[in-house]
């Protein structure tokens, strides 16, 4: 089983459909970027692998939320760009998900993951890290938590 699957069952498992908000994973989102541009900055290359996998399972989580197809979500590539220019569409594409999350439009937020997607991998790229290595990373840190669903956001277990 790769990775997106992996993600996919583990959001299924944890009953996302009936617990999870698109406005609250969409913040989780935005809170997962803050993350990286942190560990970008603080250039702490553990913290922005993570973040880059954390994104990338948060969008997986929002992509089952809309009923998209995550495997065509996850399939664009990145682009060979400096690492800013990269920053900045990832920026602007999370903050068109999160405008067009109530849209009568499901292609604007389907486009909008896309695009998120292809920044993080061509930030992936751009930093010389496996966009899949870090995804893969994420998850790990993730398959075994438990917590549970509260007003539309996962909260782990130690934290209830």
């Amino acid at each position: 089983m790769n990775t997106i699957e992996k993600v996919k069952q583990w959001f299924i498992d944890r009953d996302l459909e009936n617990g999870g908000r698109l406005d609250k994973q969409s913040l989780k989102l935005s809170e997962e970027f803050g993350e990286l541009c942190a560990g970008y900055l603080k250039k702490n290359e553990q913290l922005t692998k993570d973040s880059i996998g954390d994104c990338a399972v948060v969008i997986v989580g929002l992509t089952l939320l809309i009923k998209e197809d995550v495997h065509k979500i996850f399939e664009t590539s990145g682009n060979d760009r400096d690492v800013m220019t990269c920053f900045s569409h990832l920026s602007r594409s999370i903050s068109d998900f999160q405008i067009y999350q109530d849209s009568f439009s499901k292609k604007f937020r389907k486009v909008s993951l896309i695009r998120t997607i292809r920044w993080l991998k061509s930030i992936s790229k751009a930093l010389g890290y496996s966009f899949e290595e870090c995804f893969e990373l994420a998850y790990q840190e993730i398959k075994d938590r438990k917590g549970k669903w509260i007003d539309g956001s996962f909260v782990k277990e130690e934290d209830l």
